[in-house]
């Protein structure tokens, strides 16, 4: 089941200022592999809205739940500004220069 990180937390990031969406690689808990993932920064906070979630917890603790970052993948950091251009230059919502492993 394919989730909808890059489109969700994507389209939150329009307009929005002071934040960084973030593509990276995180560990599956159900099956224990990697998998591309996308979520959103402020500081030590991290937003996630993918798959209808409204999920607000300490970069700290997203991270150890994610086991992020997963060698040997490194994360990409946007700001809003990039994320429009990313979305207008490759007419989607992500992944643009991670390649991740599904």
């Amino acid at each position: 089941m394919a989730g909808d990180c890059y489109s969700a937390n994507g389209r939150w990031m329009i307009g929005k200022r002071h934040f960084q969406l973030v593509h990276g690689v995180g560990i599956l808990p159900r099956d224990g592999k990697p998998f591309g993932h996308c979520w959103i920064e402020k500081g030590e906070l991290v937003l996630d809205f993918s798959n209808g979630n409204t999920i607000k917890i300490s970069k700290k603790r997203y991270y150890e739940l994610g086991e992020i970052p997963v060698k040997p993948y490194k994360l990409y950091k946007y700001t809003p500004e990039q994320v429009s251009i990313n979305v207008l230059k490759h007419k989607h919502w992500g992944p643009w220069d991670l390649k991740p492993p599904r």
